[in-house]
């Protein structure tokens, strides 16, 4: 008798597991023809922005100053010269207006076939009254290679707090 439930419980499982992994018929998507592939990158400049960190130091004893820093790796490419590019200027912008402009401090370097910039705000900018802590920002760089300028945005940056 324990032979015969210790068979059923096997079959009962086994009934139990290949139907479990049994799956429907696959969904097709239907792909719209008339619609566009949209660029991986903007500009054509090749862009990965490694990292990207903003705060403002409300450290004891010193006035809050608002911070930036950030990694922006460019790839080779035939239409910009990666060897001279650079960063010209950073905008900071929340809910559409320009809060800062800022010359950043930056530190290049060639790895194979890219360039790494290392960017960052030197001593930090006194915090605007318009600047929302609680919201993220937008931020817009301008980059030049000496024969173009490009911008190029990072969206929905978050801003942390040091005290």
């Amino acid at each position: 008798m324990k032979n015969i439930i210790i068979r059923y419980l096997l079959i009962f499982t086994l009934l139990f597991v290949w139907s479990a992994c049994s799956s429907s018929t696959p969904e097709v998507k239907k792909v719209n023809p008339q619609e566009k592939e949209s660029p991986i990158y903007d500009n054509n400049l090749r862009i990965n922005t490694k990292q990207i960190y903003c705060w403002v130091n409300k450290m004891p004893g010193e006035k809050a100053r608002f911070n930036i820093t950030g990694e922006l790796v460019f790839f080779d490419d035939s239409d910009y010269d990666i060897n001279n590019i650079t960063i010209k200027k950073i905008l900071i912008i929340q809910n559409n207006n320009v809060l800062y402009q800022l010359t950043p401090k930056l530190e290049s370097t060639f790895v194979n076939n890219s360039k790494s910039i290392l960017f960052s705000t030197v001593k930090g900018m006194l915090v605007s009254i318009q600047l929302d802590s609680e919201k993220s920002i937008d931020v817009k760089v301008i980059l030049s290679d000496n024969n173009n300028e490009i911008e190029y945005f990072i969206k929905k940056v978050k801003i942390e707090e040091a005290y």
